[in-house]
């Protein structure tokens, strides 16, 4: 947790009214968990389990089911759960990402948005540990660690990169971050009121596994002050078996190289200059030095193809 400087928690004699006051607080926290869906039926169902399951003894959360215009039986599916008052389900029509967690915010009716995944498994702790980080009013941002479910993580892909294949673990210390993976991400209200939601222009459109759309609003979030709170006793479980292979770890490197030229573009011209001669000279260097281990012959794979996303954005864009 953060230290005394953060909030009311301070080495001032204890004031038990405002102790109390706060302890109801935290109580009365409600938290609006948003999965956005495309065409995931099977994970999806699971994931709706695993929210109920692990927490059925919490009573301040609602679930919200946001469906980005699948066309398989996502709606019949989500409505065996439509029974249950903290069950929700919308239809956002325009499709993207971005568009369904912008749906999913525009919905929140509750102090605490969380974002997880469609196909994660979420801890039993999850929402108890939110409530500890969230007592001090200067957290605002919270996210945790995206571990893989029952699944191997192969050799060859170095442990800098296993973001690629959606997975995320800063350690074992809280600390403060600019980045946060998407499968496990939170935030007071306010902050997509002040940032402005997330940026339509980025992240996965349908079957098109771009990426970046939490990048970029945990970006702007900074620029306004925010801080991002990193907990890593806030677990989610990624079923993440079918993107361990090579060809979706380039191809999603690459996909990062669109997302990321594209905010770049956005919201710092000089820094996209900058790359633009970095990755060009590497491209052209590209050869010259090269390693003979495995591991370190697959990590320039992955910035050659990073790179060559980047660079052919820039290109198309002008």
């Amino acid at each position: 947790m953060p230290n005394k400087t953060y909030g009311v928690w301070g080495s001032q004699p204890q004031d038990y009214t405002v102790t109390f006051k706060l302890n109801f607080l935290i109580y009365m926290l409600r938290y609006r968990i948003i999965i956005c869906t495309y065409n995931r039926v099977a994970f999806l169902k699971e994931t709706i389990e695993s929210v109920l399951s692990r927490l059925a003894d919490c009573d301040n959360y609602e679930l919200l089911v946001i469906d980005n215009n699948s066309t398989d039986n996502t709606r019949e599916v989500v409505e065996e759960y439509l029974h249950l008052p903290i069950v929700r389900y919308i239809v956002e029509a325009n499709q993207g990402l971005s568009f369904a967690r912008n749906r999913g915010i525009k919905e929140a009716k509750h102090a605490i948005i969380a974002f997880i995944d469609d196909d994660v498994d979420i801890h039993p702790d999850y929402l108890s540990i939110l409530d500890k980080a969230y007592k001090d009013p200067a957290i605002q941002i919270v996210g945790g660690k995206v571990l893989a479910y029952q699944t191997h993580i192969p050799d060859w892909l170095p442990v800098k990169y296993q973001y690629l294949a959606s997975i995320f673990d800063q350690g074992d210390s809280p600390k403060f971050v600019t980045k946060l993976l998407g499968a496990n991400h939170t935030f007071r209200r306010e902050v997509a009121d002040s940032v402005g939601g997330y940026n339509t222009k980025v992240g996965p459109i349908g079957d098109s596994k771009l990426g970046g759309d939490e990048d970029e609003f945990l970006y702007r979030a900074q620029q306004k002050g925010y801080q991002v709170y990193y907990e890593p006793e806030l677990i989610v479980y990624h079923k993440i078996a079918n993107r361990l292979n090579k060809d979706f770890i380039l191809q999603y490197a690459y996909n990062i190289g669109v997302s990321t030229a594209t905010i770049d573009q956005t919201h710092n011209k000089l820094r996209t200059a900058l790359k633009v001669l970095k990755y060009a000279s590497s491209q052209l260097l590209d050869g010259a030095f090269s390693s003979t281990d495995d591991q370190g012959a697959f990590t320039r794979s992955i910035q050659r193809a990073q790179q060559r996303g980047y660079l052919e954005t820039i290109k198309q864009r002008g």
